[in-house]
């Protein structure tokens, strides 16, 4: 591959709903410009992209796959990125890496939910986007239809190049309303209306270019000065062309690729903001600049090991250098060995790459996703990608019994890999938890983990981290009382258990322990103990095996011997006192309430409120965020939220998402109680 420099560039993220045809177009770019020797198939294994096992099993893009390709003296880094909504991630990270988005909506299908995800993401980067509608040539394919669709949703800043000759079967090609090709008869008219309708969307970007427009004279535009304007107008994120075309059928790959070169922009254009990591100054990057880059997307292979993916923003990268690494949790030296860039999983070995381009190399040592790399003496610090928070918590555990460390350690490596992968150890429940965007993010996760590292996983509910308490006062002697030969075991306690409602559920569960003996009924050097043998059986639980919290235990009275009293057996007396005492108290099961904040479009509103109290949750209130947003905030059980991330889903066509914090326990509805309770019971009967 040639030495290309920084004005000879594209960089592009494909994005757009799934089975748009974005990896099929993509196949198709690579046949039609020499980089493959035929044009790959999604639908039979053979695409040049979806190479993963999981990705042709399910015949679905599942992460981003850089398609470099050569076209007119100029280099294309295409990055094909998932069109389903649990890979959202990959999106985020493929914008970050891109110049500009290439949007692809099926013409027989329309603006669809993800479309909309594709374009909000680089609106908020203030990409330069571009719209494909593709499958022209399906049943029911619309041109006129769909881009008024894109335009309904996006404004009328979305501008037709070009036209399609044809629909459905009888599509075979499209004109360019630039200039250049014959156009039919039958579709002057409207090749003239939808010019002059580009014309005026482009003109306000050429002085020269708005004087004859104003003035009618719009035969005697110049072709280069309306692709000049047009280009002004899609690099200000101003204008966004609509190309048309049949990836299948292979008809206007072509006229795109030369769409991108000519009007899409090099990454030329833009200047980079990151942090002076010594002096926390922002600091802005040119491309002239000293070495710069960061890593947006990290491959992990069981042999190769990492593979990093880098976009280079200043400067140049050399196949042996040596960078500083700056990152969230990791600093110092990478030795570069070697750099390659891909069509799908063939590598292309560089020698050097310049500012702009895409580039990757393996086996750096500590460097991670989003950490930046950057000339020694220039030191910068590129922001994260802010990836969103997985949603979908399940418990995870191994398949075969003592793999569970090997199914937590190839998870931790597939964590490298994948941003929107979490996983915690719960203390209170004992359970290693596994959260993730949906259902099919971690089923394919378990199947990665599988391939890759031959272990298993299996997931399930998650146990809800309930307490026990007490409503009222008692008063309950313990005694443990043994003769077995010799010395014989001996303690008896009175205590008074009562409830502490003002108790710090952070200080020792809320629960306090005193004495107040009076005559030596219990020698003070058995406090010790009876204090121990609280707090100890107070944390096993009592009714249903979660720990007893908000409780006052007082030792107020009580017996010993001599020569049979000891530590362990007052610590017993304890244990039989307390369990006796609450049992005795009125206990009651407490639940975990969280507060839930759920973005949603405000035409779904209604349906989120009615779901979440259907939950049993309270609406606490709700706030219009705009762009036809609506936050709602309720308090809701814990218990209620397993798998609400799919319901959530269901429910807003995937628009929807949500967040928690946890609020208190309150006490939980007998009914669901007893369940709870009968279940630990039953549990404790089958040991």
């Amino acid at each position: 591959m040639k030495d290309y420099t920084s004005e000879f560039i594209r960089n592009v993220a494909v994005a757009g709903h799934g089975k748009t045809g974005k990896t099929s177009l993509l196949d198709a770019c690579l046949f039609n410009s020499g980089a493959v020797k035929r044009i790959g198939k999604v639908d039979n294994g053979s695409s040049v992209l979806d190479y993963e096992a999981e990705e042709t099993k399910r015949k679905m893009t599942i992460g981003d796959s850089l398609a470099v390709t050569e076209w007119k003296n100029t280099k294309i880094n295409f990055i094909d990125t998932p069109g389903y909504p649990d890979f959202v991630g990959e999106v985020m990270g493929a914008m970050a890496a891109a110049d500009c988005a290439l949007i692809i909506v099926a013409a027989n299908a329309g603006v669809e939910v993800e479309t909309e995800k594709a374009w909000t993401l680089a609106e908020n980067l203030n990409l330069p986007r571009a719209f494909f509608i593709n499958k022209m040539d399906r049943e029911h394919a619309d041109f006129r239809k769909t881009l008024d669709d894109i335009r309904a949703k996006f404004g009328n800043g979305a501008v037709p190049v070009q036209i399609p000759i044809g629909k459905e079967t009888s599509f075979k090609g499209v004109v360019d309303l630039i200039g250049g090709g014959e156009v039919p008869a039958d579709l002057q008219d409207e090749v003239e209306t939808e010019r002059l309708e580009m014309l005026d969307s482009i003109a306000e970007f050429n002085d020269d270019l708005m004087g004859k427009y104003l003035e009618g004279e719009t035969d005697d535009l110049d072709e280069k000065e309306i692709s000049a304007a047009l280009a002004e107008g899609i690099k200000q994120a101003k204008v966004f062309p609509v190309f048309v075309g049949s990836a299948l059928q292979n008809i206007g790959v072509d006229k795109l690729l030369d769409n991108v070169v000519n009007y899409l922009p090099a990454p030329t254009f833009r200047t980079k903001t990151g942090t002076n990591p010594n002096s926390g100054d922002l600091v802005e990057r040119k491309i002239s600049d000293a070495f710069s880059g960061q890593i947006w997307k990290t491959m992990v292979d069981p042999f190769v090991g990492r593979m990093s993916y880098i976009r280079i923003f200043s400067g140049d990268m050399k196949a042996d250098g040596n960078y500083q690494l700056i990152g969230e949790n990791s600093e110092g030296n990478e030795r570069i060995n070697g750099l390659f860039t891909m069509q799908g999983k063939t590598q292309i070995p560089l020698d050097i790459a310049h500012a702009g381009d895409i580039v990757i190399t393996a086996k750096l040592s500590n460097a991670k996703t989003c950490d930046t790399l950057c000339e020694k003496g220039a030191a910068i610090k590129y922001d994260r990608v802010n990836y969103p928070e997985p949603m979908l918590a399940m418990a995870v555990s191994s398949v075969k019994k003592g793999e569970e460390d090997k199914v937590i350690g190839a998870i931790q490596r597939q964590m490298d890999e994948d941003q929107t992968i979490k996983l915690v150890k719960d203390p209170a429940t004992r359970q290693t938890i596994l959260s993730g965007v949906g259902e099919v993010h971690l089923d394919i996760l378990g199947e990665k983990i599988l391939r890759k590292f031959g272990v298993q996983m299996v997931l399930g509910e998650p146990r809800v981290d309930y307490r026990e308490t007490i409503r009222k006062s008692v008063e309950v002697q313990g005694k443990h009382k043994k003769q077995s030969g010799g010395h014989g075991q001996y303690g008896d306690v009175w205590l008074k258990i009562s409830p502490n409602k003002d108790g710090d559920l952070s200080v020792k569960d809320g629960n306090v322990w005193s004495e107040s003996i009076f005559g030596g009924s219990v020698p003070r050097n058995f406090f010790p103990a009876v204090e121990k043998g609280t707090f100890e059986t107070l944390a096993e639980g009592i009714i249903a095996g979660y720990p007893v919290v908000k409780v006052s235990v007082n030792l107020y009275d009580g017996s010993y011997h001599p020569v049979d009293s000891s530590e362990a057996a007052f610590k017993m007396a304890t244990a039989i006192a307390i369990k006796k005492g609450v049992l005795a108290a009125e206990p009651i099961l407490l639940e975990p309430i969280d507060e839930i904040t759920v973005l949603v479009p405000t035409e779904y509103m209604g349906d989120i409120i009615g779901k979440l109290n259907s939950k049993r949750g309270k609406v606490l209130g709700m706030d219009p965020k705009g762009k036809g947003q609506t936050e709602i905030k309720a308090l809701i059980p814990a218990s209620e939220l397993y798998k609400y991330a799919t319901d959530l889903r269901s429910q807003t066509q995937g628009r929807g998402s949500y967040s928690l914090k946890f609020s208190h326990y309150d006490p939980m509805p007998e009914n669901l109680a007893k369940k709870i309770i009968d279940e630990h019971k039953k549990s404790n009967e089958d040991k």
